[in-house]
């Protein structure tokens, strides 16, 4: 590398990481909005870098997610996003979703599955398309598994992915319409607040 391409990839750098910032600020705005939280963070303060991350994790762990790290004293969270995601703003919705929501549940002192948090990410990513005026529905089509996901991670994503599908399908015939809206906002609020442990039971 030349004297001459450090600057640049150091300024391609910077504006990767204002780009995603901005973005993570959006994705808290518009979950916060929809579920009426009062939350004490700012979500793009717990954006890691990637590498840091995955070196944190197992092998094999996706390429954005969420980080968690126990320590004796206190357990330190983080969400990454891979330089390939930050244009896309469903992962970033999702993996704020997952910090939003863990947030929220530790207010609670709940305790939440992997599957809980997956399921949850994907009905905020449903409301969010649905209440910005694309099509919510569209969120469960069109995607395939990644290849690094194990069985058991697969059977996880895949039985999220399901239940949420089904309860978002739901709720687009319970509340059709523009005119529903308010109803709408009122059953995901309601949802939002059900215990973890009855979430499915109850979508």
């Amino acid at each position: 590398m030349t004297s001459a391409e450090a600057p640049t990839r150091r300024a391609s750098s910077a504006a990767q990481c204002a780009l995603l910032y901005q973005a993570v600020v959006e994705a808290q705005r518009w979950i916060t909005s929809i579920y009426r939280l009062d939350l004490d963070l700012r979500a793009e303060q717990f954006v890691v870098d990637p590498g840091t991350a995955l070196r944190l994790l197992p092998p094999d762990s996706p390429r954005s997610g969420l980080v968690v790290v126990e320590e004796p004293a206190e357990i330190s969270v983080g969400i990454y996003i891979d330089a390939a995601d930050i244009d896309d703003p469903w992962t970033v919705i999702e993996e704020t979703s997952h910090l939003l929501y863990l947030a929220w549940l530790a207010d609670r002192d709940w305790s939440v599955s992997r599957l809980v948090l997956e399921f949850q990410s994907e009905v905020d990513r449903y409301a969010v398309a649905r209440l910005s005026g694309r099509d919510g529905l569209g969120c469960f089509e069109g995607f395939a598994w990644c290849d690094w996901l194990d069985a058991p991670g697969r059977e996880r994503y895949a039985t999220a992915h399901q239940r949420a599908s089904a309860y978002c399908r739901s709720l687009e015939r319970r509340h059709p319409r523009r005119a529903d809206t308010p109803a709408l906002l009122s059953e995901l609020r309601q949802f939002y607040r059900v215990a973890p442990d009855q979430k499915l039971n109850a979508a």
